[in-house]
């Protein structure tokens, strides 16, 4: 199968916050990154769907800035890609 990432992907974990259309926000961390977006772990969320603009933070870094994301693709029992967007 042909592989359709536009940027390669690297293995990272890093401990994040996501706050949900709902005002929801929980901890939970990165499986993979690359320059388009990220793969974050997230067994059990029904209100996630294709096309949600999410918020997240990357926690453990200085002043972190939360950063609208928008879900790409949904992996159930795993996780979500996402792809950051310009605000």
């Amino acid at each position: 199968m042909k592989e359709l990432r536009q940027h390669p992907r690297l293995l990272h974990r890093a401990s994040v916050n996501l706050t949900f259309n709902s005002g929801q926000t929980i901890t939970t961390h990165t499986i993979d990154m690359s320059n388009g977006g990220l793969f974050i772990y997230c067994t059990d969320h029904p209100e996630v769907q294709l096309g949600d603009i999410l918020e997240v933070i990357v926690n453990g870094i200085q002043d972190p800035i939360a950063r609208p994301i928008k879900i790409i693709r949904v992996e159930t029992g795993k996780g979500f890609g996402i792809e950051f967007v310009e605000s």
